[in-house]
């Protein structure tokens, strides 16, 4: 099929977007994780911290799940994070079997300053640009998105259950 000029120059556009957009993800993340005051911490340790923070304390399987690896995988992620003190095994009330994992309070910390220091980051980033650069900023932001709730079926606030 050949390209219309409107569909070759939507196409040169993603393109940049898509090379803008990716100078902000995880090498410099990782940069910034390396020289974490409390030592260094891995992409798959702020994984395990965010699923933590979203989902709970959860079965030890459903983190495997989580993180799309072994059961036995998960196991030794968990050991060195407990060792750590940024995660703790429970275990279930109602079958001792199951052992769930939890964030402990240094983990919170953890994961609430690394998100404060990414959010001071990008601030003083914004900083920079003037109040027109900001204004279209936030309308690409908005679009971005909107698009990602349609793509992936997730309901508008307004359209939220209440």
């Amino acid at each position: 099929m050949v390209e219309t000029p409107a569909q070759d120059a939507r196409a040169r556009i993603v393109g940049e977007l898509l090379d803008e957009l990716a100078a902000h993800t995880p090498p410099g993340v990782m940069r910034h994780l390396r020289r974490w005051p409390s030592g260094p911490l891995s992409l798959v340790h702020l994984h395990v911290l965010a699923v933590l923070d979203e989902e709970g304390p959860i079965p030890m399987r459903a983190l495997a799940g989580s993180l799309d690896v072994s059961q036995a995988s998960a196991t030794g992620i968990v050991d060195r994070m407990e060792q750590r003190g940024l995660v703790e095994r429970r275990r279930e009330d109602e079958d001792r079997r199951v052992i769930r994992v939890a964030s402990t309070a240094a983990g919170r910390e953890l994961l609430a300053g690394i998100a404060a220091q990414r959010r001071d980051h990008v601030a003083t980033i914004l900083d920079e640009l003037t109040d027109d650069e900001l204004a279209a900023l936030l309308l690409g932001a908005r679009a971005l998105r909107r698009a990602r709730e349609r793509l992936h079926g997730i309901p508008s606030p307004a359209e939220a259950p209440r």
